[in-house]
């Protein structure tokens, strides 16, 4: 059997049938939802604080308990989120009997910044991701689980993270979502040679920590057409709470965040890698992602032992933010799945 035929055994689209819409935040009423019943909701549940990561680098974390939970889900999120992202699905989550941890990478929003500037992404290490998050489960979301499974949602830059997480150590986990994980990254225009010939450059030539060319610090300039969801809503609502906190500026990245993220992701998908995750795996690929490479994911799926890649048609790179169509019926896949496997 060829490697088309054997992706194409774990891949199947997403049903769009949605059971019960009305327990979803729809987007035609989505700011004021969120104000006035999500919001309230969470933060009566909210503990945050913070941890040394690697090289004692303060990072921000939010814990949300819930009594008698079925099992804790643990956020890993995207490059330049921040935790306010996910307050909606940390909803979902808790409205299904799940305790809900997040925590804000380094040089992420109220974790300590390390670019040239107080908005730029870098990271000294990939590996530093990892270890990071390593640290949050073993100090904050563990003691705090009350001796119950670990369950995993990784998106993007945090797909990565958390992908390159369970080859690492197999036995936190009992089942993971991967979000349009980076597992390869789109360099658009530049080709990935020249991407990285310029990075690798820069590197050598002691500007390392520069902004990649392209790449510049953060601007408050609202420009929905060039965003990674369809759903203006979701979008606005997160813009409006961005633009009024200093501490959530995110900028671009610096040429060594480049290469150390092509190193791991290059890392990752190799087949010795890729087939210690040996856990359940549902990994959502969409159809009009610009930040990550599909090839990359089909092969990773290819080799982990229990991965389900599902195409979620219509959607930019979040799908788990994108208008009701889709967002709903992924929010159900996302829910069904954990429902099946929290417990194993």
């Amino acid at each position: 059997m060829n490697k088309d035929n054997l992706v194409s055994k774990k891949n199947s689209e997403l049903n769009f049938d949605i059971q019960d819409i009305k327990k979803y935040i729809s987007q035609n009423n989505y700011k004021e939802e969120m104000l006035n019943k999500v919001e309230p909701y969470l933060h009566k549940k909210l503990k945050c604080g913070y941890i040394l990561g690697e090289k004692k680098l303060k990072l921000y974390y939010e814990k949300f308990i819930v009594k008698n939970a079925k099992a804790n889900i643990v956020i890993c999120h995207g490059l330049g989120e921040v935790t306010e992202k996910y307050y909606e699905l940390i909803y979902y989550f808790m409205k299904e009997q799940y305790s809900v941890f997040i925590v804000e990478h380094r040089g992420h929003g109220r974790s300590q910044r390390i670019g040239i500037d107080s908005s730029q992404i870098n990271v000294e290490k990939f590996d530093y991701y990892v270890e990071d998050f390593r640290k949050f489960i073993d100090e904050i979301v563990i003691p705090c689980g009350n001796n119950k499974n670990l369950l995993l949602f990784a998106h993007s830059m945090g797909g990565g993270i958390g992908t390159v997480f369970l080859e690492k150590y197999n036995n936190y986990f009992k089942a993971a979502i991967l979000s349009s994980p980076m597992h390869g990254i789109n360099t658009g225009k530049f080709p990935p040679s020249l991407a990285y010939i310029i990075s690798i450059g820069m590197k050598i030539f002691g500007a390392g920590k520069r902004y990649l060319p392209g790449q510049v610090p953060y601007v408050e300039k609202e420009s929905f057409s060039s965003t990674a969801t369809n759903c203006k809503e979701r979008y606005s609502y997160l813009y409006d709470k961005i633009k009024n906190n200093n501490a959530y500026h995110s900028g671009g990245t610096s040429a060594s965040w480049y290469l150390e993220s092509l190193k791991a992701t290059k890392s990752l998908i190799k087949k010795e890698n890729s087939e210690r995750v040996t856990i359940p795996v549902l990994l959502f690929q969409t159809e009009y992602d610009t930040y990550v490479l599909p090839e990359a994911q089909n092969n990773f799926a290819l080799h982990a032992k229990n991965c389900e890649l599902i195409n979620v048609k219509g959607s930019k790179h979040e799908s788990y933010f994108e208008r009701d169509e889709i967002v709903f019926a992924v929010f159900e896949k996302v829910l069904s799945f954990y429902e099946d496997h929290y417990k194993k």
